[in-house]
């Protein structure tokens, strides 16, 4: 009842492949207020699959009138992926940067009303992660991404959308 948000990750034919559960209060690493203990993974988003839990936590780059932020998808403490949250100079939309496992961004490409982001690694375009319908009555995002990505990758670049597109 008290988690932030919950989504479901599942495959086309409805088979649930994983759990993305925000808590109720995220913490960063390195925040001024804490509302968790040190060390504590409890201000982290889960991400729950049939492997094993996953998390993603953050930290902040610099605290302004916009905040750059940057988002790590760990499994106990080995780092799995990293992304910046960054902002140009100017009042622009701020732009994800992928760090890890490979240099890459997601680039905003929204049509006719709907969220949509393309996935580029290495310069290439190797997918998409967009809203299948300009209204629904749940949040709906459909990841496009090549199978030969882990899971708890895709779930994380899929937070990443959602983050960005709806907070």
């Amino acid at each position: 009842m008290f988690w932030g948000f919950h989504y479901e990750v599942v495959d086309p034919s409805g088979l649930l492949l994983a759990d993305l559960i925000w808590p109720t209060y995220t913490q960063a690493r390195n925040a001024r207020l804490k509302w968790h203990k040190p060390g504590s993974s409890d201000g982290d988003l889960t991400i729950r699959t049939a492997q094993g839990d996953f998390r993603i936590g953050f930290e902040y780059l610099t605290r302004a009138f916009t905040n750059e932020v940057r988002f790590f998808l760990n499994r106990g403490d080995e780092p799995l992926a990293m992304a910046d949250v960054l902002f140009p100079e100017g009042l622009r939309r701020h732009e994800i940067f992928l760090r890890q496992p490979s240099e890459g961004r997601l680039i905003r490409a929204n049509r006719w009303g709907r969220v949509g982001f393309r996935v580029e690694l290495a310069g290439k375009d190797i997918g998409s992660i967009e809203e299948p319908h300009w209204f629904s009555l749940r949040r709906q995002l459909r990841l496009n991404l090549p199978a030969a990505m882990p899971m708890p990758q895709q779930a994380f670049l899929g937070f990443l959308a959602l983050n960005s597109a709806f907070r």
